[in-house]
């Protein structure tokens, strides 16, 4: 095994949710907006002065089907019972010198970090500095350090986390889970098919017209052949283009405030599948309490 194995990149559950529902944009999410959960929606009434949010992170996760399910304080719980869980086994496995350094968290610090997270998507681009230093690239996570792990570690390691595993129950694919993902997946069909946010997408396309860098979707531009190992002048341009035409068009303050009218229509009408859900999460959280305060920090 070489010097990478069990390298593991652990993410913010709850970032990761916001972040994938971006994707059930009107072409990936007609699956999940069919079915249980289906509610009968009509256009929200929005303020005329609703102002964009700082970041798309932050539109994201002040979505009110955010409210369900784990918040950043809640992930940095549960990474470090499952990582006190792992530091427990291996130790019994005979490594003690093992402390946990190839589990990594990756958090968000400041206003910059979340800037970059998800800049672009359905509202357009939000980011100036991320449209200058990013592009359409991603974000690159960071890793957890070589361990020089030997195949007898790597395996201890693999069984260390099943038991992890086992003990904190990911929530990922239970029935609450999934009708928060076909919510969001409808929401933002919804969303994307209103008047008002067609219009905004249309002053968009324009202005991007205008610009030199003809669009018509700005998730699609982002989403396009920019598959370069560092960004091109071309994708810095383009991404530039698509951050001011998103401030100039209102497209990102008229998306988020249509997408949370809809959301909020949503959730009176799955209450008890969505308190159900909030419930387990809440008893995931008391499960990595009572582990944190049985293996205590190493």
């Amino acid at each position: 095994m070489n010097a990478l194995a069990g390298l593991r990149p652990t993410v913010s559950r709850a970032r990761i949710t916001a972040i994938a529902a971006t994707l059930l944009a009107t072409s990936c999410s007609a699956g999940l907006a069919s079915g249980a959960g289906d509610t009968a929606l009509t256009p929200p009434v929005v303020s005329a002065s609703a102002a964009a949010p700082v970041t798309g992170y932050d539109g994201l996760m002040g979505l009110p089907l955010s409210a369900y399910g784990t918040s950043e304080q809640d992930d940095d719980l549960l990474f470090r019972a499952e990582r006190a869980v792992v530091v427990r086994c291996m130790r019994s496995r005979g490594h003690q010198d093992y402390s946990g350094q190839n589990m990594v968290r990756s958090s968000l610090e400041d206003e910059e970090d979340r800037e970059a997270v998800r800049p672009a998507g359905a509202w357009g681009y939000i980011g100036r500095a991320t449209a200058r230093n990013q592009g359409f690239h991603p974000r690159t996570l960071p890793m957890g350090a070589s361990t020089g792990m030997t195949a007898e570690a790597g395996k201890d390691f693999e069984a260390c986390s099943a038991e992890a595993g086992e003990q904190l129950p990911d929530l990922t694919g239970t029935d609450g889970w999934k009708l928060t993902q076909s919510l969001f997946g409808q929401s933002f069909q919804q969303a994307a098919a209103d008047r008002r946010v067609t219009a905004a997408r249309k002053r968009w396309s324009a202005c991007m017209t205008e610009a030199g860098h003809p669009a018509e979707d700005p998730e699609k531009l982002a989403e396009g052949s920019w598959k370069t190992a560092r960004p091109t002048d071309d994708e810095i341009a383009a991404a530039t283009a698509a951050e001011s035409c998103t401030r100039s068009s209102g497209l990102a303050a008229v998306f988020f405030a249509v997408l949370t009218g809809y959301q909020r229509q949503m959730v009176p009408a799955n209450t008890d599948a969505l308190t159900a859900y909030q419930k387990q999460v809440q008893k995931q959280i008391g499960r990595a309490t009572h582990l944190l305060a049985d293996f205590p920090a190493t």
